[in-house]
This record gives C-alpha cells, structure tokens and sequence, in this order.
C-alpha cells in the first residue's frame, strides 16, 4: 500500500490583488498553513508573475524559496512574440536549471491566446521536455467565477500535443462535469486539478472511469483554506492507492522530467492536532458515529450539475461515513424545474427514513400564490416541516411579496423556512419580527446579518460555503457559535468538503461541536417535532 504524502499543485506565493487581510501572505505562513492541515510540499507560482509581471515574478520566485525545499517553484508563461521571456528552448532549460517544475498559462489575467499561431512554438518544446502546463481562465473582471474554461481550445492544445501534460484549473467548475468528463475521454494527456471539483462523488467517479492518475490535489492557498479540499479527497471512497496518487504520487511522477527538483516529503513532520476533531480529521480517522446534523440538503438524481450519489440509500450511505445522524433536505430537480415531481420525491424519503431526514416543500414563487399555497398545504398533508425558497435563482425577486407568503405559513404551523438569499438584512429582520414562530436559516454563510441575530433569537447562519480562508473563525466571532449551523449542501457538494473548514477551524473544540450538530439538534424539536432525532 502506497504512502499517502500530500504535494498542493497550485499555491500562490506573494499578494495577490484579492488578498484580504489575514490571509498567509509569507512563506512562513504558508507553510505554517501547509503544517495545520497536513500538506508535505507545494508547487507554487508568484502572485506578480501570475497577474502582472511575469518575467519578473518568475524570478523574484527562485530567491522566495531558495531555503525552503517544500516549496517548489513553477513559472508563469506569455507568448513568444513579445520578447519579454526567453525564446521557448531557453525557457525550458532554465526552468531545468532551476528547479522549475512546470508552467503556467493564465491566459486570462494575462493576454495569451490559446491558438495555434501564438503559442505552438512554446508547447512544441514543453511537449520536447515532458514540462507540465497548468492552464487557467481566471480573469479579472470575474475573478473566482466557475466555468470559465475554454474547453475547445484546451482539448485542441491536448490533441495537438499529445506527449504535452496539460493540467486544467480553475476557480469553479460549477456547471462543467459532464464537459469535463468528456474532456478526459478525448484526451488521453489531460488532467484536472482537484480544487475546483466541489461535487460530491465527482472524484470518485473520475477514478473508477478514467483512473486515479488524471487527478492532481490542490488547495486553493492562500484564498482558500486547505481543509475543504483536503478533506474531500481523504473522505472521498477510494483506495488507499489512488488516494496516494491524487494526493501526491502523480504530481511527483510529472516532475521527474527536471532531474533538479527533489521531493522532502519524508523529512517533513507535522505540529501536534489542536483537538479531537482536529486529530481525527488530519489523520483519516473514522467519524462515522460522530453524530452531526446538517441543515442543507438536496435529494433528487439528476439535475444541470452531474449528480453521482444515487438514490437516495447512497447519500445515506455518504452521510454515514461522514458522521451526519440527519439532514433537513428539499428537492433537487424543482430548483429550477418541476418542484411538485421533487417534491414527492423528497416526501418519499422521508416517509422511509424518518430518522434521518426532515423535509421541506420547495416553492417556486414565479407561479403565484394560489399554486404556491396549495404547494405549501399540499407538502405538510405529506410530513414536509420546513419550506425551502430559491428565488434569486428562479428569477423572482428577492424581496418579492409572495416570500411573506411562504414565511406566514412557516409561522403559522412552526416550521423551518431556509431562502438561498434573504436579502437585506433590514427585510430578514422583518421577517423574524413578523414571523416570529417560524426558524429562519441562511440557505449560505453570509456576514450582512451580524446585527440581526443580536435583535432576533429565530435566525441561524449557516456554513455554506466556509472554504474562504479564516471563514470559520470570522463567523465564530461575528455571530458566536451557537448561532451557526452545519449546512452541507449534499447531493450537490461533498459533505467532507463542507466539514474540513470547521473540522480544521482554530476555535475550541465545543464550539465545533455546536456548529457540527449540537445547535440544530436544539431547534428540531421546536420546529419539526415529527421528525426530530
């Protein structure tokens, strides 16, 4: 069994233009966050090469690590024609001299076109040399946005260069899997880096169809915290042995074609856990019987994402592994399709699994509310105890009347009511002032309601997403922990993706165990007595 080691393919080193305060901007804390989490080594640009200069930022990146043997420098790549790099042989020779592990393209915060006429000569002698090419469509006037890549250009890249490893990365492939998949059908040279595969199954699908060694990990540092990705991965249900390829083994075998870049992952040692969670987390152990709650689920089986959990046996089956005793959950289809078919659907499970799922009514307030009152009626006739409204997404407004509709009968019965976006903190107020018998969740993490929960007692924050660096501890202070509830967003997103962020988190261990489950178990009864846990 091989030795899993872990090596992040993509960590920024410097400041880029989107760091915020309090995110690790050195080397010592990178590599202090690498330390928290677990992570051996890292390949890693510079943040002036990547967004601006990169002649110069390739540069300044070669003396930033000269005396750190964990971090291994990649340079960022232009086309040829400006004169600003080494012609392409030049290019790749020094990046052998000097330990250069692979190449990036971020063709879209630096104008590099993707066409033959621009960039064949450079690839034609990265191919040459076996040098690995990252490439990324991060731009800067949607910086962090999903499916940005240009999936033509890059299998045009993969087919024309056929020895040439190509790695795809971006912020979010957030509608892209099936694309992606079929990508790696049509491209034998390609891989995926991990950290913008936030679907659950989605690794483990890409493993059992094209193999384990299409994968490589990354974490997202210094933007995002290492856990959601690292722990998604050492949750995902694969073996041991393609645990250690995507983790590192992949990586280091795509590096092997400089001869200069040596792997320290046996020398590294880590600090002690911060607490049980902590351990348990970092060390893969077994959380099956921990006892989490969750307020964020959706159960269906096909939606515009790829769903892999199917039916319902197998989410519990996730659900399981992942320590989640029960789960509030809606449908997944009537997001944005038919929400009377996912509503039976959700309806169904809960009427076989009582114990492990408390149900809500999805309503689509687009149909006005004549149909949205007999949806509502016709969901609690069924055992729904919550209702759950997604109108930003369905195109009514967000602080539309019929959303006093849905909150008056969650009020009028005592319910759950969960919006994706509640809008305004003066309107969410309202509600919970008005509504004061229903509970009001966050459908996302959102810090505009800080003040609000200080004047209501029936709003919850939840966690989804908390992978911003430092998003757990900045929540944990703006709210308290006993007013933030584990949201993970299942079926859509991997719940160990979801708990690595509070399971990593620098807050005591009782305040994770609040957020983990300890906090809704106090609300279910109040608000579903007929399926509390």
């Amino acid at each position: 069994m091989a030795e899993v080691t872990y090596f992040d393919a993509f960590c920024v080193l410097g400041r880029p233009v989107r760091m915020t305060e309090g995110q690790p901007d050195s080397v010592e804390a990178i590599l202090a966050a690498m330390d928290h989490c677990g992570i051996h080594e890292a390949l890693v640009v510079d943040s002036l090469a990547m967004e601006a200069n990169p002649a110069a930022g390739n540069e300044r990146l070669l003396e930033t690590v000269r005396d750190h043997p964990r971090l291994h420098p990649a340079w960022c790549g232009l086309m040829t024609a400006s004169g600003e790099l080494p012609p392409p042989a030049e290019l790749v020779e020094r990046m052998r001299a000097g330990g250069v592990g692979a190449l990036f393209l971020f063709y879209g915060l630096i104008d590099v076109r993707l066409e033959a006429w621009a960039i064949d000569d450079l690839l034609a002698e990265l191919e040459s040399a076996r040098a690995p090419l990252f490439i990324s469509p991060d731009s800067w006037r949607s910086r962090g946005a999903g499916d940005q890549m240009d999936w033509d250009a890059l299998l045009r890249i993969c087919r024309d260069f056929p020895e040439l490893p190509v790695i795809a990365t971006e912020p979010r492939n957030m509608c892209h899997q099936r694309t992606a998949y079929a990508a790696l059908d049509a491209a034998p040279n390609l891989r995926l880096d991990i950290s913008p595969l936030w679907r659950a199954g989605m690794i483990e699908f890409i493993c059992q169809r094209w193999g384990a060694e299409r994968l490589l990990f990354s974490a997202g540092l210094p933007e995002r915290t290492p856990a959601a990705v690292k722990m998604q991965l050492d949750w995902s249900e694969i073996s041991e042995d393609e645990l250690a390829k995507i983790a590192g083994g992949n990586l280091r075998e795509m590096l092997a074609w400089n001869e200069c870049i040596h792997s320290v992952a046996d020398q590294v040692s880590f600090p002690a856990p911060v607490d049980d969670l902590h351990r348990k987390a970092r060390q893969r152990e077994d959380i099956s019987g921990e006892g989490f709650l969750d307020c964020h689920g959706h159960l269906g089986e096909s939606s515009r994402n790829h769903v892999n959990h199917l039916p319902v046996e197998g989410m519990l089956h996730e659900m399981d592994r992942c320590g989640i005793e029960h789960c509030l959950v809606f449908g997944l289809e009537g997001v944005m399709g038919d929400e009377t078919w996912s509503n039976d659907y959700v309806a169904d499970a809960v009427r076989r699994y009582p114990d492990r799922f408390t149900g809500f009514t999805l309503v689509n307030l687009n149909h006005g509310e004549s149909a949205l009152r007999a949806e509502l009626e016709r969901g609690y006739a069924m055992g729904l105890r919550g209702v759950k409204l997604i109108n930003s997404y369905q195109g009514y407004p967000t602080e539309g009347p019929l959303v006093d509709v849905a909150a008056e009968f969650c009020h009028e019965h005592g319910l759950f009511a969960l919006n994706h976006d509640w809008g305004s903190a003066r309107q969410i107020e309202r509600l919970c002032t008005r509504y004061a018998d229903a509970c009001f969740l966050t459908g996302h993490a959102t810090a505009a309601y800080a003040e609000v929960t200080r004047r209501v007692e029936n709003l919850f924050i939840s966690t989804c997403p908390f992978h911003p660096w430092g998003r757990t501890e900045q929540f944990v202070a703006l709210y308290g922990a006993e007013r933030i509830v584990f949201a993970s967003d299942l079926t859509d997103l991997p719940i160990a993706w979801g708990l690595g962020p509070i399971m990593y988190a620098r807050i005591s261990e009782a305040d994770k165990r609040l957020i983990l489950g300890e906090n809704l178990r106090r609300l279910l009864p109040v608000y579903a007595a007929r399926n509390s846990c």
